[in-house]
């Protein structure tokens, strides 16, 4: 297993995706970036969720390789917005990214992603992906639904890194709020939350240097 640092969530519990790309950003580079530094470049705004389309851009820019899986249309989203999640995510998903994020902005971002060649292999990931990925040397950060990881109802979007699997559990860094550092969680309740609302919502993005 990969030795990767852990860092937590900020107190105000809205730097879950800030807080992972630390992890990578460190573990690659060999340096730990600030907090100020990580808002700036996934153009974080205050109090709101953070979508990883702008540090997408950022990172293709700046000697990283990027790999997407997922069943999303960054066009799509780019056209048509809340509209979109909702077909895509149900109205649950849609209506807390509606209150939690900027929807316009992000429109902007995902067709500037579109625009700088950004590409998504369109397919729903599974843990075979995310084994192979860490056999490739990438670090990985998933999207999930931390309400569904730990058994509470609705619905609260949320970063995580796989770091490795068993036959039965996966090893998660958790940067929280509580944040829980090499967190073993059931196969089954990671794929519960990971694929939230449904299996055809399951995310994964890679991380590594460029060769």
């Amino acid at each position: 297993m990969k030795n990767v640092p852990f860092f937590a969530n900020l107190s105000d519990g809205t730097h879950c995706y800030q807080a992972a790309l630390k992890m990578v950003l460190t573990y690659f580079t060999g340096k730990e970036w600030s907090f100020d530094a990580l808002d700036l470049l996934t153009g974080k705004l205050k109090d709101k969720w953070t979508w990883p389309t702008a540090s997408l851009i950022w990172l293709t820019e700046n000697g990283f390789a990027v790999k997407l899986v997922e069943k999303f249309s960054y066009r799509d989203f780019a056209a048509r917005g809340k509209d979109y999640l909702i077909e895509k995510c149900g109205r649950e998903v849609a209506g807390a990214q509606a209150l939690h994020s900027d929807l316009f902005r992000e429109q902007a971002l995902a067709k500037q992603f579109i625009e700088k060649g950004g590409t998504v292999d369109y397919r729903i990931p599974g843990l075979q992906d995310i084994e192979q990925s860490l056999k490739d040397e990438y670090l990985i950060i998933c999207n999930i639904n931390a309400n569904c990881l730990y058994n509470h109802p609705g619905y609260s979007g949320h970063f995580v890194l796989p770091l490795a699997t068993d036959r039965q559990n996966i090893l998660i860094h958790d940067p929280g709020l509580p944040p829980a550092p090499s967190l073993k969680v059931p196969k089954t309740i990671f794929e519960k939350a990971w694929g939230y609302p449904d299996e055809k919502d399951k995310n994964l993005l890679a991380i590594k240097k460029s060769t």
